[in-house]
């Protein structure tokens, strides 16, 4: 195999989808799965709303609005260890709205919070 195609074909890698996800692309248990759509349901839905479009009923009072998880242009910008940190460290945690509340439970719990980005980034499709 030559350079070029070597350094190609790592290229490639590094773009693939599984290499994004947290953990190496491990395969994420269906109770942690389960368990993240509760949290969703429960926390995030009252700002970012079901469909993750910023607009969940707490959202009106909020400035800045809630993130739009639908939108494709921030999903291409943010990596998925940022969306785990504010999932866990809040807004304030990235420089960004401390209207987005910290997740201290979650820090040991890994596997939903891989299961909560991995639905996060479900929404933009």
């Amino acid at each position: 195999m030559t350079r070029t195609t070597l350094a190609f074909c790592l290229g490639l890698l590094a773009f693939s989808p599984a290499c994004n996800k947290a953990g190496g692309g491990s395969s994420i248990p269906e109770a942690a799965r389960q368990e993240a759509k509760t949290v969703f349901d429960t926390r995030c839905v009252t700002c970012h709303g079901p469909r993750g479009a910023g607009d969940g009923p707490g959202a009106v009072a909020l400035t800045p609005k809630p993130r739009n998880f639908q939108d494709k242009a921030w999903q291409g910008s943010i990596t998925d260890s940022q969306i785990e940190t504010i999932i866990k460290s809040g807004g304030m945690a990235v420089g960004k709205s401390p209207a987005m509340p910290p997740n201290p439970d979650l820090d040991a719990k890994p596997q939903v919070v891989a299961a909560l980005r991995e639905h996060i980034r479900s929404l933009a499709q």
